[in-house]
């Protein structure tokens, strides 16, 4: 028999070749394949080291990797294979077809309903093992860049760092379907401080998701577009965004209490967008907007909508005015500001069955007061009223006032 190592050697292994195998302790040997010994389960114990120049065991596998049921995709360059995994023949049933393990570099699907990936990772691990890592790296459970770096123009392609669907299939109508679930659990209690739009991260806080902009890069990059973009696909959204009635602390959406669902800082606001086209962007411009320009709480405002009408407060909930509400209203009041003979003023439309009057209502002893210069003063007092006469209505009693034009009194 050839000394051991003296064969000639095969440029791969195919899977049938025959290999004799040993126990540790050299007693007990067994012939194998090659493929069955691939298939066998591997136990390889920790090194307790991280870094393969100092002992950590780092396998590496430079094809295509496939866990679980994905071991039952073919693998083939084609989409039109006959044994398919569960997810690709469901895949094959839609308009888009089979595409997620043709592409994939590694997959991992259940046969058994359960999580398909789990990954996790602890800052005291982090902490502990700082001086073996050379620093202290941010504890991520999972990662993944998405780079676009095709530089030719027009290009088809496009990076995703993470991309997820969930799909309800025909017949489920008792639970949803979530494409992804944030869950933050606070289990040190109240959080150190408070988040602001200024400081918007306290000690100890727990935040479901916080979308930066930057990757924390020192140079060489831009102002991002947009944190959080809706559109359809072709199918559209019923709703943008939605906060449960009992989401928020503070209230429970039938009571009396009050729970902040935006906070936004001076002078950042809302606006809705117009659909002209300007410089070949349609949208371009907006056609309304509302925002805040209050530098100080003492000298801001509240707007409510409550049973009573529209509210405007000032920020310790003092009345400012108010608009009641008219289960048939058929008259509209305009609050003006004009030029010229369309002076700044409030002007009564009297509407189908509606009423010409405008009511002022003072408290008891109180005053209708107007200020305007005094013309003619001692004139006399002509006989005619040549613009007839103003009618009011004065604790019930019906007054006139005659109006004289300025030709007859002069100035």
């Amino acid at each position: 028999m050839p000394k051991f190592n003296t064969y000639f050697r095969i440029p791969a292994v195919a899977g049938p070749e025959v290999l004799v195998i040993a126990t540790p302790d050299g007693v007990e040997t067994l012939n194998a394949t090659a493929s069955q010994i691939a298939g066998a389960p591997a136990d390889s114990p920790s090194s307790g080291e991280f870094f393969a120049e100092e002992g950590a065991k780092i396998s590496r596998y430079g094809d295509r990797f496939f866990i679980g049921a994905a071991s039952d995709y073919p693998a083939l360059n084609t989409r039109d294979v006959e044994h398919q995994d569960w997810l690709s023949s469901l895949m094959a049933t839609t308009s888009i077809g089979p595409w997620a393990l043709e592409n994939a570099q590694a997959a991992s699907l259940s046969r058994f309903g359960n999580s398909a990936f789990v990954a996790g990772s602890r800052t005291s691990d982090a902490m502990k093992w700082r001086d073996k890592l050379g620093h202290v790296p941010s504890t991520i459970g999972i990662a993944s860049w998405g780079i676009a770096d095709d530089t030719t123009n027009p290009t088809q392609a496009t990076a995703y760092a993470y991309y997820g669907e969930a799909w309800r299939m025909p017949g489920v109508n008792y639970q949803p379907s979530f494409v992804m679930e944030l869950e933050a659990v606070n289990l040190g209690g109240p959080a150190y401080g408070m988040s602001t739009p200024y400081h918007p991260n306290c000690g100890g806080g727990t935040y479901a998701i916080q979308i930066g902009a930057g990757g924390g890069q020192t140079e060489g990059t831009a102002d991002c577009e947009a944190g959080i973009v809706f559109v359809s696909n072709p199918d559209s959204w019923k709703t943008g965004i939605l906060f449960g009635n009992t989401a928020l602390a503070g209230t429970n959406g039938d009571d009396g209490g009050y729970a902040t669902a935006i906070s936004m800082a001076r002078g950042q606001g809302i606006e809705w967008r117009t659909p002209e086209t300007r410089e070949h962007v349609q949208g371009l411009d907006a056609g309304a907007m509302l925002f805040s320009t209050v530098s100080q709480t003492a000298k801001g405002q509240r707007i409510q909508f409550a049973d009573d009408g529209l509210l405007v407060t000032n920020m310790t909930g003092n009345l400012l005015f108010s608009v009641s509400p008219n289960n048939a209203p058929t008259n509209t009041l305009n609050i003006q500001a004009g030029s010229g003979l369309a002076a700044a003023g409030l002007y009564v439309q009297k509407g189908e069955n509606g009423s010409p009057n405008l009511g002022l209502y003072p408290a008891e002893g109180g005053e209708i007061q107007m200020s305007s210069p005094v013309a003619s003063l001692g004139g006399a007092v002509p006989q005619q009223a040549g613009g007839g006469f103003l009618h009011l209505n004065v604790n019930g009693k019906d007054y006139r006032v005659p109006l004289f034009t300025a030709e007859q009194v002069g100035g």
